[in-house]
């Protein structure tokens, strides 16, 4: 058996070690959105939670997970390797003193509009309950905002699965309320809403707190004294890195508000069935794609302040080989075990058939960009770890562009599955046009290897689902419910699928085994 380069296993190590992390924490964010389904049900009461946390946690995207954390690793790379460790702690101390007054003047003004909009506007009540319980839950932005940040450091000392860890903390505690929320009768909606509001705010400060005795466990907790480099010019690089960035995130979450306030047009079902379709999607999204990026984010920044750009390539095809190798078949049995997937998971309470259909329709079509939004992590840090900002900003509006008006063309004849579907499409072509640059710098990976997977992985999962395709009918009878039908299919795709990667000669099992054997002799 031929073994993978050292920093090959190096990659998979790391990238297991936070998608096991991950994916704990997505499982147990999947069982609180059963609850969030079975206690708030599928329509206005929901639709005012999702409202309002929607809010800060699309400046966590924009600050705490998007262009500050991607431009920040790179500089502290290059700091590191010019300068040493204790420049990169005053580096941070810097940008975290500077991202901590911004998101406090940020939260300050949003709460003010919420106050507004809630007491003052004459808007739908469930819009309304979702802007009076916004000022008190703006300060979890400031809080989860850091903490991506600080998340985004420990990664860089190679620490992934106890910094992935840190995601329990909310679900936990959302988890405890929900469960007792099922037994408390509360006097209105409001009660819940608030007491769900005081659950997000306290996990954000325990998750700060957490991520602050990582850095100082690893080294890298902040040194408040003047850095080597003036205050302005460090301000200056990383506003220099992370303007494009920021100017892509906020059109893309923009994007993300126009889709949801289109769903709002749709009817009181919609979104609702968009949210709880993400939660199933970025279920593998979070374990697959996150893991890789945030490891390859950090091992690329580091090739590329040392200029081993074949490292590089050789890190981004090895992303993409296994974004096909995980997310082809996830993507293949969502599409075909949607409605008893979905019925097994959410059914109950609040939640009913109506809302079953609603969010089958929306997850069949946001299934199949499950690839392409993984795939995305991989190909960025290619971009971000060069310091390439302006290149994915260029292209990210042009698709975002795209994407709105798709989605109100689409909404029409297929309603909140059209808005899944002009989401998707945008992030194919995204992905195509970032690819598409690359080669034209000469800077692109294995293509080949990377379609004898996708041909490979696309094939054995279609044969996984063939008998709920070919025999629906036959299956219930054998499997008359959900739970028996979705374990029976697991089990069944999961071996046709392994199976046939083995027999096929895949790679991907050999090096993924070859990892965990060497990680297990570490410890």
């Amino acid at each position: 058996m031929s073994q993978i380069s050292e920093n090959k296993r190096s990659i998979l190590r790391g990238s297991f070690g936070s998608a096991a992390a991950t994916l704990l924490a997505r499982i147990l964010g999947l069982f609180r959105v059963i609850l969030e389904a079975r206690v708030l049900g599928g329509a206005a009461l929901a639709t005012s939670w999702q409202l309002a946390f929607l809010i800060p946690n699309l400046f966590r995207r924009l600050f705490g997970e998007g262009a500050l954390s991607q431009a920040l690793i790179p500089m502290l790379s290059h700091t590191e390797a010019e300068k040493g460790l204790n420049e990169v702690r005053r580096q941070l101390a810097l940008v975290l003193a500077v991202l901590t007054g911004l998101l406090t003047v940020i939260t300050i003004i949003v709460s003010i509009i919420g106050f507004l909009i809630g007491n003052c506007c004459q808007v739908p009540d469930y819009v309304k309950n979702a802007m009076q319980i916004l000022p008190l839950l703006m300060p979890y932005a400031i809080f989860i905002c850091l903490v991506g940040v600080m998340t985004a450091v420990v990664n860089t000392r190679k620490v992934f699965f106890l910094a992935s860890l840190n995601a329990l903390i909310l679900n936990i505690v959302l988890i405890g309320l929900l469960w007792a929320g099922q037994y408390i009768s509360f006097q209105n909606n409001r009660s819940i809403l608030l007491l769900l509001t005081v659950g997000v705010v306290v996990s954000g400060a325990l998750q700060l707190l957490m991520l602050g005795w990582l850095l100082k466990k690893y080294g890298v907790f902040p040194i408040f004294r003047s850095a080597e480099r003036p205050a302005k010019s460090i301000c200056q690089e990383l506003y220099t890195l992370t303007l494009p960035g920021m100017i892509s995130g906020g059109a893309s979450q923009l994007s993300f508000l126009v889709d949801r306030s289109i769903a709002c047009w749709v009817g009181a079902y919609a979104v609702p069935a968009l949210n709880y379709t993400e939660r199933l999607v970025y279920l593998p999204i979070g374990i697959v794609a996150i893991a890789l990026g945030s490891v390859l984010m950090a091992d690329m920044s580091r090739a590329a302040a040392n200029k081993k750009y074949d490292e590089m390539l050789d890190d981004m095809t090895l992303g993409l080989r296994y974004v096909w190798f995980f997310c082809a078949p996830l993507a293949i049995f969502m599409i075909a075990y949607r409605e008893p997937l979905i019925r097994l998971l959410f059914m109950g309470g609040k939640f009913t058939e109506v809302n079953v259909q609603a969010t089958a329709s929306a997850l069949f079509f946001y299934a199949m960009g499950i690839p392409a939004f993984c795939a995305a992590k991989v190909i960025l840090p290619a971009f971000y770890a060069r310091k390439k900002m302006n290149t994915p900003l260029k292209i990210s509006l042009t698709c975002i562009v795209l994407n709105i008006p798709l989605s109100i063309l689409l909404m029409f004849p297929l309603r909140q599955g059209g808005i899944a579907l002009a989401t998707v499409i945008s992030q194919m072509l995204n992905n195509f046009l970032l690819l598409y640059t690359l080669r034209r710098e000469n800077f692109s990976p294995d293509y080949r290897q990377i379609a004898c997977t996708m041909i490979r992985s696309v094939s054995w999962a279609a044969a996984g689902v063939l008998p709920i395709i070919c025999a629906p009918q036959a299956l219930r009878q054998l499997l008359p419910n959900d739970l028996l039908l979705t374990v029976g299919g697991v089990i069944f795709f999961g071996v046709i699928y392994l199976a046939g990667s083995i027999l096929t000669r895949a790679p991907e099992p050999r090096e993924f085994y070859s990892s965990i054997k060497s990680r297990k002799k570490e410890c």
